[in-house]
């Protein structure tokens, strides 16, 4: 019998016990039980972590709402711990400690996630932000504390979000939505979302939220954020500039983790640590590929891949395929338009890796189609797409979803 651990209660862990059930079920009867304790520092089972935004910020669901499927938890040897926090972990020994209870595995799985990286008001640099209302966005609670504080303020208020990424549009649209007040996003670079979208798909975005009364401001310099918060004098600020991968455990096991703030999990491919038997899954791991790249993933569809890939792996498996085998993909909505992206869009960023998804030198942008409603760019290395980022759901849309790989024109 193989015990399994997976610490955290993520996507990445429900993801990693639903492929262990199906795989188990599949075997043939009188094998060996199947063992695997999830330990979860939050209280609900786990959830769609995009609609924290979408779901609960925007339109007021509860964590039940979200949940993903857990009738997986009551599968006979399966056993999951809300509100537990491991303490420690001892790959030498096979044990990890959550409470003041010793728990014994043979294989075991980091799915710690990510948190949000703050800004800490008591820092002399951080003056600006000193007895205000500030909130952050990861968790239910976050969006649901920030959703009922929205909802009061009115159209003499202000919202600043620092933060133009992914995360920060949401929260700057989704305040637009629910309030009457006055909503300004600081950017200190050039443009928002730089590292996942090419520069047109960038202003597209950014033009919708200007069409819906939101002021984005990029290229702020650093030195002059704290003036500007002050001149705007907001009512609630709302802080977007980015995640801290939670590697605190895995470092005091004596596991490699990366460097600088965005520093994760060191694995391969295939979600492996340099310790037998030990792997990570999710926004907490850093990818090392073996042609030198390093990947930092931090969405929900790269935290599914790589779980599913480390489960494959689980109790005497293999698995069939590595995180750079498949295009990552992604997506959001605001102001009703459904933005995708899938392959290497930004031009910025890192090359996100696989077979049609994969940049190897200078990347270009393609502009096919660019209306207020419908946008078609395509991210080229060379001649071959290695990036498609649309908007709408017409005909042309779709085929440029296909076109991934291609080396010619979509008109051809």
């Amino acid at each position: 019998m193989t015990r399994v651990a997976i610490v955290g209660g993520g996507v990445a862990a429900h993801t990693l016990v639903s492929a262990l059930v199906t795989e188990h079920s599949n075997r043939p009867s009188g094998e060996d039980a199947l063992t695997v304790d999830v330990f979860s520092s939050e209280p609900h089972l786990p959830y769609r972590r995009p609609e924290v935004n979408k779901g609960i910020l925007l339109s007021g669901k509860t964590p039940a709402d979200i949940a993903l499927a857990g009738g997986i938890f009551d599968t006979p040897g399966i056993t999951f711990h809300p509100s537990t926090t491991v303490t420690s972990v001892d790959p030498a020994t096979g044990t990890l400690t959550a409470g003041n209870t010793t728990h014994h595995f043979d294989e075991l799985v980091f799915a710690t996630g990510a948190g949000p990286r703050l800004l800490d008001p008591g820092d002399p640099s951080n003056a600006h932000l000193h007895g205000r209302d500030i909130h952050h966005i990861r968790t239910p609670e976050h969006s649901r504390a920030l959703r009922d504080r929205l909802t009061g303020l009115g159209d003499g208020d202000t919202v600043v979000v620092i933060g133009g990424g992914v995360l920060g549009l949401e929260a700057a649209a989704a305040a637009s939505s629910l309030s009457a007040a006055q909503v300004h996003v600081l950017e200190i670079a050039d443009e928002v979302c730089t590292r996942i979208l090419p520069p047109t798909a960038a202003r597209w975005l950014r033009d919708r939220h200007r069409d819906h009364g939101v002021t984005v401001t990029c290229g702020l310099p650093p030195d002059e954020l704290a003036g500007e918060v002050t001149r705007l004098d907001p009512a609630l600020v709302i802080v977007s500039v980015g995640a801290v991968r939670d590697t605190m455990l895995a470092e005091d096991a004596g596991i490699a983790v990366g460097e600088g703030l965005d520093g994760g999990i060191c694995v391969d491919e295939f979600g492996r640590t340099a310790v037998p038997g030990i792997y990570a899954a999710g926004d907490c791991a850093e990818i090392h590929t073996a042609d030198g790249r390093v990947i930092r993933p931090e969405d929900d569809g790269s935290a599914r891949l790589l779980a599913g890939i480390v489960a494959a792996q689980l109790n005497g498996g293999r698995a069939g395929t590595a995180f750079t085998d498949s295009p990552r993909k992604g997506w959001t909505r605001q102001f009703g338009h459904m933005l995708n992206t899938v392959g290497t869009t930004g031009l910025t960023a890192a090359p996100a890796g696989g077979a049609t998804g994969r940049a190897s030198g200078e990347l270009t942008e393609e502009v096919v189609l660019d209306t207020p409603e419908e946008l078609i760019v395509l991210t080229r290395d060379g001649d071959t797409v290695v990036g498609v980022t649309t908007v709408g759901r017409s005909a042309e849309v779709r085929a440029a979803k296909a076109s991934l790989g291609t080396v010619s024109p979509l008109s051809s």
